[in-house]
C-alpha cells in the first residue's frame, strides 16, 4: 500500500468520524429544541387556562403546529389570534374557542354547530365535497366578511388539499343561526346544524368575527378525522424563534383581570357546569 492510498484512507477515516459526531450533535440539538418546543407549548396552553374550559392539549398543540407553520410561510396576516373547533366534543359544549397567542389568552369560548351530515351530538363524518351538508376538518383562512341572508359573515378559505380546499366553493362561512343557542340545545339536547357551515349563535357571531377576520387561522380538530398534512403537521425549525417572537410573558390588563372558569370571559365564556 503506497503512501498516498493510506492518506486517503486516513482522511476518508477522520471524515466519517467528524460526519457521525456532527450528525450526533444535530441530533442532540434538534431533541432539545423539540423538547423546549413542546414545553413551551405546554406551557402556552397552561397560560390561556384552555384545559379548563374543555379543550384537550391535542386539539391545541395540533392547531398550534400548524398555526406556527403557516405563520413561518408567511400565509397569515391576523397573527395574534388562532381559532380552535374542536369537533371530538359534542354540540352541547362550546367547542369554539379563540386565542390570543400574543398573550397568552382566551378571548371568546362559544357554542359553534357543524354540518347536518355530520352526524347529529357529535360530529363523526368529514368531507370536501360540494352539497354534502358535512363539516370539512383542518386549517383555514378566516379572510373577509359580507353581509348575507343572515346578517354579519366571514368567508373561509381553505388551507389543505383534497381536506377542506373547496371550502369557498362549498360556500362553507362563519354565519349566525337562530338554531345555535341554549335554548335550543336545552329543548332538543343537541345543538342545531348547518349545511357545512361553523354557524354560531346571534348573541356572539359579531364579536367572534369581527376578532378573527382578515386573515387569522381558524383550525377544525376532529380525533375522528385521520386526514394528515405533512406541510402541517411537523413542528418547525424555528419555532421556538417564532414563539418567542409573537407571546410576550409580561401580563396585560386583559390576563391580568381574566376571571375564573366558574364565571364569564367575554360574551358567552361560562364554563359548562
Amino acid at each position: 500500500m503506497d503512501f498516498s492510498f493510506k492518506s486517503l484512507i486516513i482522511v476518508i477515516t477522520l471524515l466519517c468520524i467528524n460526519f457521525t459526531n456532527t450528525t450526533a450533535t444535530d441530533r442532540v440539538k434538534e431533541a432539545h429544541v423539540g423538547e423546549t418546543t413542546n414545553e413551551l407549548i405546554l406551557s402556552l396552553y397552561q397560560k390561556a387556562k384552555l384545559q379548563d374550559y374543555g379543550l384537550s392539549f391535542q386539539a391545541f398543540a395540533k392547531g398550534l403546529t400548524g398555526y406556527l407553520n403557516l405563520l413561518n410561510k408567511g400565509e397569515i396576516k391576523n397573527t395574534r389570534i388562532l381559532s380552535i373547533v374542536d369537533f371530538s366534543q359534542p354540540s352541547t359544549n362550546k367547542r369554539l374557542y379563540i386565542i390570543d397567542i400574543k398573550r397568552g389568552v382566551l378571548l371568546m369560548n362559544t357554542l359553534v354547530a357543524h354540518g347536518r351530515n355530520s352526524g347529529t351530538l357529535y360530529a363523526d363524518n368529514f368531507s370536501n365535497i360540494l352539497n354534502s351538508k358535512q363539516s370539512s376538518c383542518g386549517f383555514f383562512k378566516a379572510s373577509e366578511t359580507y353581509f348575507g341572508k343572515y346578517g354579519l359573515s366571514l368567508k373561509l378559505d381553505g388551507l389543505q388539499k383534497n381536506i377542506n380546499n373547496k371550502a369557498r366553493e362549498r360556500a362553507i362561512v362563519i354565519h349566525p343561526a337562530k338554531y345555535v343557542s341554549e335554548t335550543f340545545v336545552q329543548q332538543n339536547g343537541y345543538l342545531g346544524r348547518s349545511f357545512g357551515c361553523p354557524a354560531l349563535s346571534y348573541k356572539d357571531h359579531k364579536q367572534v368575527i369581527n376578532t378573527i377576520k382578515g386573515g387569522s387561522v381558524f383550525f377544525i380538530y376532529s380525533n375522528k378525522n385521520t386526514s394528515s398534512d405533512d406541510k402541517l403537521d411537523e413542528i418547525p425549525n424555528n419555532a421556538l424563534e417564532l414563539l418567542s417572537n409573537y407571546t410576550s410573558s409580561t401580563p396585560s390588563m386583559m390576563e391580568r383581570d381574566i376571571p375564573s372558569p366558574k364565571h364569564e370571559v367575554r360574551g358567552e365564556l361560562k364554563m359548562k357546569s
